[in-house]
């Protein structure tokens, strides 16, 4: 597995995500923060900038949980790690939002644009013009109240496309980087497999420390996902993928409950 860094404020977040709880005592974060050779005051000075940033909430002294806005945000996540049962079954049309006339000045706007779009798979066709296959099972009016909530302005034009020119259609499997998606899947699903196969023999605290690290990586490739239907990608190397996120999810939650039980009974 490859060594992957994390700082303090990533931990605290994907301790939640990685997390059977809902909430966390700063005894549990600081255990975990233990394990990573992160000091009690690094932990503490990110503690106070998630709460300052809205990214957690205090529920009461000492005991924390995501704040609601964050909360939405995990959901996505969270429904990704369910295994990915958000698409049907590809018409050959294309969903399209048109952003043309909704400028580029305010850079927030636009971030926030860009950052929804791609959440969703969209790549730019041309100037102002995003496209995906229309194949994720939402309808059409909660694809386009999805997209509001994730940060597309209101004022975007959003419609299905039935039919590009052949040249148009030869170009647009190029828009995404399908060879390194399915590298990815076929790469991580071998990780996570090699992983269920040999965490028996490790410690506790190097099995949770694994568990978290390789499910921040995967989680981070499912999150991003534009769930492209076939002939785009192999979808069953996908599925298998989001199969194994599962199964290393389920067990790290485990992991880390054991680890919490344990450290706190001392």
């Amino acid at each position: 597995m490859k060594n992957t860094k994390i700082n303090a404020r990533h931990l605290i977040i994907d301790l939640f995500l990685s997390s059977a709880y809902p909430q966390l005592t700063i005894k549990q974060i600081l255990i975990a923060a233990k394990l990573f050779n992160m000091s009690d005051n690094g932990i503490r000075v990110a503690t106070t900038r998630l709460l300052n940033e809205s990214m957690i909430e205090s529920v009461e002294r000492g005991i924390y949980q995501l704040s609601p806005s964050t909360k939405e945000w995990a959901k996505v996540i969270l429904n990704r790690k369910n295994g990915i049962k958000q698409t049907k079954e590809w018409q050959q049309h294309y969903l399209a939002v048109f952003t043309g006339t909704l400028g580029r000045i305010d850079r927030t706007a636009l971030k926030k644009r860009e950052r929804a779009l791609r959440q969703f798979g969209f790549r730019e066709l041309e100037t102002g013009i995003y496209i995906r296959p229309d194949n994720l099972a939402y309808s059409f009016e909660k694809t386009c109240e999805e997209l509001v909530l994730a940060g597309l302005e209101n004022e975007a034009k959003i419609s299905i496309i039935q039919k590009f020119d052949a040249k148009t259609v030869s170009l647009i499997p190029s828009l995404w980087d399908t060879k390194q998606l399915e590298k990815n899947y076929e790469m991580y699903s071998h990780d996570i497999q090699e992983w269920l196969l040999n965490y028996k023999n490790l410690s506790l605290n190097e099995a949770a420390t694994q568990a978290l690290l390789l499910g921040r990586e995967t989680i981070t490739l499912l999150m991003n996902d534009p769930l492209l239907p076939s002939p785009f990608v192999d979808e069953h190397a996908r599925n298998q993928f989001a199969q194994n996120v599962q199964q290393l999810d389920s067990i790290g939650q485990k992991l880390w409950q054991k680890l919490y039980e344990n450290e706190l009974a001392h």
